[in-house]
């Protein structure tokens, strides 16, 4: 798994290295995430790391759009752009999108579902019709990470009603 990692890897730096430029301003981090706070790629990966957890460990390694041939936590080679991430998991076989977001993202997809996980109450408020599960109450100590998983795992079986 590290090998295929740092194939990865060493792939996409040869084409950054290929195109080079000294202004990151329209790349990463997003201007919403320097809005949020964020001054680096590399904090916004650390904070994905962090929201994983200490146990949780990677199952495997992945293509583009490549099926997992088991169960668990898989790394996928793709965009970081959410339009793109979440069809290439909608291609890899995904059944449903956990899209965690912060400053609100307005992000579909026609054929995969995706539900909006926010626990930022202005991004909450102001974008409500785009978020699915309500988390702030982690932040504010109200829920525990077990209610805030039951609120999503009811979002991701409650009944679809037409209309």
């Amino acid at each position: 798994m590290r090998e295929r990692f740092q194939f990865m890897f060493d792939r996409y730096q040869a084409i950054i290295d290929r195109h080079k430029t000294s202004d990151l301003s329209d790349s990463q981090p997003t201007k919403g995430n320097i809005a949020g706070g964020l001054t680096t790629i590399e904090e916004k990966a650390l904070g994905n790391i962090q929201k994983i957890g200490k146990k949780c460990t990677v199952d495997g390694v992945i293509d583009k759009a490549e099926t997992p041939t088991h169960p668990g936590l898989w790394f996928m080679d793709s965009s970081s752009a959410a339009a793109e991430m979440v069809t290439l998991c909608a291609a890899s076989g995904y059944v449903v999108h956990f899209f965690p977001t912060g400053q609100g993202n307005v992000i579909g997809n026609p054929i995969l579902p995706v539900i909006k996980i926010c626990a930022n109450p202005r991004t909450v408020r102001t974008m409500s019709e785009h978020i699915d599960v309500d988390t702030t109450g982690l932040l504010q100590r109200d829920i525990t990470l077990d209610e805030a998983g039951d609120k999503l795992l009811s979002a991701c079986c409650a009944p679809r009603t037409a209309g």
